[in-house]
């Protein structure tokens, strides 16, 4: 039924039936009914009458169309609250808190009317979105003072305000004066504690509230999923078990917690609830079923809900939120390549990328190590708006820094619109990762001078380049600054620690930090391993080494390296063959060509050359200068002719341009005293020119 524009006529002009049209415009977006009716009334000259003004705004209003209702407010000779009220109320719902206040200040200054309950309300909102605690807490007294405390709907806002705003004392002074809480007041306190991480405070205020609902059950739930807790598990079976209902609200928290510990059992079992349910087609819970399969390693399956909901739902296309989980599942699981893909598709698509779609497109091209792919990715990003967010630049600091690109990676550190912990975390570990030591230790320096907050990650940079550099000095000024800041019980710093202290040749301070650390992950037992094998302390090494695995700790390749090595510098060939012999058979960890070459040294100075032969015949791997180099240096030593001449030849045929290789054959013809191969040797050195000198350095005090 096409919509009637009331007959207008002024002498039996019906206001109220004008104001329901407007209303019934409004509501069913007939801007053109809405616009000929406005036509009609300033015909009739009756359009400034303000209660008609205020309507007319309205509409405008719900048509989306706030420049002319603006327009209409500019126009009016006569205001009232209400008109101040609708155009504060709809710019804070257009998500333009800034320009709500404006306004409410504006209407403050002009004097001529009183603010009411909503007027109050509708600034409480913006304060929040806008974050504006001064102002809002200027409110709360003008609310304190007009009497406004009974009125449950504004205190509730007023209680919103507090907790958007950060300031949960102030929320829960505000929540205890509220004498006639209802659900909406419970729900947002408890949503509040949540949002900060105060779960045992929420959980207190959960059990107090009456009758907890969907909502409050949720936030619980929400919260423990957001802080990598398993309770968050736990309330989902229990509100299970209280009868409610889970919505698509709980679904995505149950699977980011089961993502989170990689419960790939419970999370199946969540899988199957999910689709009695109903909810197999919602996108967020589809996107939560995605990550958990791929942060639980099972990528077919991940590919198998995001194929599945695709072609249910054409309009997948519409929302990035699944196709940035099925991104992150590519590079979670190392499948760069066909993450990259999935941009490309993306981008073809015509969506429009976002800071998750561009953060996983550049840890793909930093894993590629594809610099012309990062380019056109930071093209993109810059062309979108995204260059100055503090997120995206960090991960395009790192792409730039891995490449060594300091110039750049100091560019982008300039562009970005808030420097804060991140940014200059990833300007000082890109400087790490180049080398540049000096300016690492320049700009943490700067960093403590500003006040800025130092965490872990940071120190643990400022650490590597002390172990780098083996600078005692340095590292023990940065061990001071850690026990100053309490970061001297974090795991992180503390293996940094390790390491420094080890490669600074202070394994004894190594040990007394490693005994006093009462929780130890993987990367900590292999620091300690590391650090004596590399300090002559291979007994303890191998001791460490026996109890990492008792305690059902898994070693890597690195782990492996560094007990390897422990045996090679003490000579401990027996150990070494059954730790060897174990790496694939028990611990499931493939050598790789470190593993064997300390085999080869090991086996090569205990004069078993037979079995050093046999192993590199039978590696994977084609032997490379370092294993040859080695086994050449043990054939010196023990006198072995025969073996270095066939060394030599297969070392020159290799690497006929590297002057290493001829200084280490020099070395061991002196050493075994052939000197016509030596005279020969030399001739061929001094063809290709001089070896370059080497360096080295010393710490000096003062």
């Amino acid at each position: 039924m096409p919509i009637q524009s009331p007959t207008l006529s002024w002498g039996i002009l019906d206001l109220n039936r004008i104001v329901i049209a407007l209303r019934h415009y409004g509501r069913v977006q007939a801007l053109n009914h809405g616009r000929t009716l406005q036509s009609n009334l300033i015909k009739l000259g009756v359009s400034k009458n303000v209660f008609l003004a205020n309507n007319l705004i309205a509409m405008y209003v719900e048509c989306s169309r706030l420049k002319d209702a603006h327009k209409m407010f500019d126009e009016m000779l006569e205001r009232n609250v209400v008109s101040w009220t609708t155009m504060v109320s709809a710019y804070t719902n257009s998500g333009r808190p800034q320009e709500a206040l404006t306004l409410y200040t504006q209407f403050l200054e002009f004097g001529s009317e009183v603010p009411n309950g909503f007027m109050y309300s509708a600034a409480l909102r913006a304060c929040g979105l806008a974050g504006d605690l001064e102002l809002g807490k200027l409110i709360h007294k003008r609310i304190s003072g007009g009497g406004f405390m009974f009125d449950r709907v504004l205190m509730n806002t007023l209680l919103d305000m507090y907790v958007k705003c950060g300031t949960l004392s102030d929320a829960r002074n505000v929540f205890d004066e509220i004498l006639c809480k209802n659900a909406t007041t419970w729900n947002t306190i408890i949503s509040g504690y949540c949002k900060e991480g105060l779960m045992e405070e929420a959980v207190h205020l959960f059990h107090q509230m009456p009758e907890p609902n969907g909502i409050s059950w949720n936030s619980i739930i929400a919260g423990f999923a957001d802080c990598g807790s398993v309770r968050a598990l736990e309330f989902v079976d229990m509100m299970h078990r209280e009868g409610l209902k889970l919505d698509e609200f709980t679904f995505p928290c149950a699977l980011k917690s089961c993502a989170c510990h990689g419960f790939l059992v419970i999370g199946k079992q969540i899988h199957c609830y999910v689709v009695k349910s109903g909810y197999e087609y919602n996108c967020y819970t589809v996107s939560a079923l995605v990550d958990m399969y791929s942060n639980c390693n099972v990528l077919n399956e991940a590919i198998k809900v995001f194929d599945l909901f695709s072609s249910f739902d054409e309009s997948v296309c519409d929302g990035l939120s699944l196709w940035n989980s099925m991104l992150s599942g590519y590079v979670v699981n190392e499948h760069y390549g066909l993450a990259l893909n999935l941009v490309a598709q993306i981008h073809r698509s015509g969506l429009h990328f976002d800071s998750y779609t561009f953060s996983s497109a550049l840890k793909a091209c930093i894993h590629l190590l594809n610099l012309r792919l990062g380019h056109q990715v930071h093209g993109l990003v810059v062309t979108s708006g995204y260059g100055s967010g503090n997120v995206v630049g960090s991960i395009l600091i790192d792409l730039y820094a891995k490449h060594g690109d300091i110039k750049d990676v100091f560019g982008l550190i300039h562009r970005l619109e808030k420097k804060d912990i991140m940014a200059w975390s990833g300007l000082i570990t890109a400087c790490a990762i180049m080398g540049l030591s000096s300016l690492v230790f320049s700009l943490f320096k700067d960093f403590v001078d500003l006040n800025l907050e130092v965490d872990q990650f940071v120190i643990s940079n400022v650490l590597k380049v002390c172990s780098s550099l083996a600078s005692i000095q340095s590292g023990k000024q940065a061990h001071a600054f850690c026990v100053k800041r309490g970061f001297d019980t974090e795991e992180v710093t503390v293996t940094a620690l390790i390491d420094m202290y080890s490669k600074c040749g202070e394994i004894k301070d190594g040990l007394a930090l490693f005994d006093c650390l009462p929780k130890k992950d993987a990367v900590c037992w292999t620091g300690i391993i590391v650090g004596c094998g590399n300090n002559g302390r291979a007994t303890e090494a191998i001791k460490f080494f026996n109890e990492m695995v008792e305690l059902g700790l898994k070693p890597n390749e690195i782990t492996f390296t560094g007990i390897l090595s422990a045996c090679r510098h003490a000579g401990l060939v027996e150990e070494a063959r059954i730790i060897f012999k174990s790496m694939k058979t028990e611990h499931g960890v493939e050598p790789q060509l470190e593993h064997y070459c300390c085999m080869v040294d090991l086996l090569g100075q205990a004069g078993c050359f037979k079995e050093a032969e046999q192993l590199i015949a039978d590696m994977p791997f084609k032997p490379n200068k370092t294993i040859w180099c080695s086994l050449l240096g043990a054939c010196g030593t023990h006198n072995n002719m025969e073996l270095v001449n066939i060394i030599a030849e297969r070392l020159l045929a290799s690497s006929p341009e590297d002057p290493s290789v001829y200084v280490t054959l020099a070395n061991v013809y002196a050493t075994s005293g052939m000197w016509d191969s030596l005279s020969k040797l030399r001739e061929a050195v001094m063809e290709m020119g001089m070896k370059e000198a080497g360096k080295s350095w010393i710490e000096t005090s003062g």
